[in-house]
């Protein structure tokens, strides 16, 4: 990390302000505490003043606002960090991917190589959900459920009413509350299915390109989709927005906001995720300019639209909205083979990732059948592992990066996925800077 001064051993980083940035900042260097959440701005010689008072060099006295560094540089609220699980379904969050079927081809999908007609048994989603919401594993309290692919989770459509319809049940009988979220392509919907949604309050997030050039290049079925976002809307379902940014629409983003503005005025949130496909880029400068691209776009975009009452949403800035040491806790992931995979991204046999992944499956007489010490090996993949993040700003907010990204790119494009991590956390930091400012 020769790009940064650091002084990470202490829980502190020195973080050099680019010159566009100087104005906004005030200063030469970031001063940035992750676990107090302390960030400031200073030149570059308090910095070198402190690592002299951190090395037992310099009296603290002698640093310009000694007064409130203790209260804030090094107030750690180490308590706060989301540490990763140490027990297979410890957790609140229980993911279902209900198939492996798919009636789209998206050009970039994760799991396209993983197709097939298996389908989760309703026996199993039975007992995996009397498993999952039992005051016997976890005390009453709100519990999420994601149901996502795999495939088109709405082919499963039955399996998922009567799914839902028994959750509902079995929360009620044991108090605990519900927060489901169901992430779909957009393209099946009917009255029947409109009625259980609303039924059960499901959040629900359309992955949709948007603009229909890249929805048709990308997706296909545009008009049907549009739709259906509309129906959804006409009964008081307001969906988020799933875009998967490609090279073909990083430069178009605040034109995607501008449509759904138009468009779908209720609408409230978009996300916008970077695409996860190695083979949409030439070489890793490619990719260090598609990752540069986005950062750029991303947050012209969001400041365009801060004013009009919508969101832009981003997984990588959701995760640095709380401290972590792993960047997922290790998640309850249900596949359609009735397994249990660490991420939903690895969810099929023909995956050869898949038998590491997998640390258990269901079984219809109680607890699941989970292998301890394959979950603990799975779990070592954390921001301690990797001897790159011990000296990163931005470790207390990625964890080390997602394992399945880990194994898709190279090493040496990953490193071009750490540096993207660190380019939207500074932009964030610079941000907050200016926000305090105003």
């Amino acid at each position: 990390m020769s790009d940064y001064l650091t002084l990470s051993e202490a829980g502190v980083y020195a973080v050099p302000v680019r010159e566009e940035d100087l104005a906004t900042a005030g200063g030469g260097m970031l001063l940035f505490s992750p676990l107090s959440g302390y960030v400031a701005v200073v030149e570059r010689g308090d910095v070198r003043m402190l690592q002299e008072v951190i090395a037992g060099r310099m009296s603290a006295a002698t640093l310009p606002g000694a007064a409130q560094l203790p209260e804030g540089l090094f107030a750690f609220g180490r308590e706060q960090v989301l540490h990763h699980y140490k027990v297979p379904g410890q957790g609140d969050t229980l993911s279902i991917l209900p198939n492996q079927k798919c009636n789209f081809s998206c050009s970039y999908c994760y799991s396209a190589k993983g197709r097939s007609d298996s389908e989760l048994s309703p026996e199993a989603l039975r007992a995996m959900l009397r498993y999952f919401i039992d005051p016997a594993r976890i005390e009453p309290c709100e519990l999420n459920i994601l149901i996502a692919g795999g495939g088109e989770p709405m082919l499963s459509w039955p399996l998922i009413s009567g799914g839902l319809d028994y959750a509902a049940t079995l929360a009620a009988e044991h108090g605990f509350k519900l927060y489901i979220r169901i992430i779909t392509n957009g393209s099946i919907l009917n009255e029947e299915i409109i009625r259980t949604l609303l039924r059960h309050r499901i959040r629900v997030c359309v992955s949709f390109e948007i603009l229909e050039e890249l929805q048709q290049m990308q997706r296909g079925a545009y008009q049907r989709v549009h739709q259906h976002i509309r129906s959804l809307i006409g009964r008081g379902i307001i969906p988020e927005i799933f875009a998967t940014i490609t090279p073909a629409g990083v430069e178009r983003m605040e034109e995607m906001l501008e449509a759904v503005h138009q468009s779908f005025p209720e609408v409230k949130k978009v996300n916008f995720d970077p695409v996860m496909d190695k083979r949409l880029f030439a070489g890793t400068e490619d990719l260090s300019a598609f990752y540069s691209s986005f950062t750029r776009n991303y947050f012209e975009a969001m400041e365009a639209f801060r004013d009009k009452g919508l969101e832009t949403g981003n997984s990588i800035l959701e995760k640095f909205s709380r401290l972590r040491d792993r960047f997922c806790p290790g998640y309850l992931c249900l596949t359609a083979e009735g397994t249990l995979s660490l991420c939903h991204k690895v969810s099929s046999p023909s995956d050869p990732a898949y038998d590491r992944y997998c640390y258990g499956s269901v079984t219809l007489s109680g607890k699941p059948d989970m292998d301890q010490a394959k979950f603990d090996r799975l779990l070592q993949y954390n921001a301690a592992h990797f001897s790159e993040c011990n000296d990163c700003f931005a470790r207390w907010h990625c964890g080390g990066g997602c394992m399945a990204c880990r194994d898709h790119f190279s090493e040496e494009q990953f490193r071009e996925v750490c540096n993207f991590h660190r380019e939207m956390l500074y932009n964030l930091l610079i941000r907050k800077l200016k926000n305090q400012h105003l």
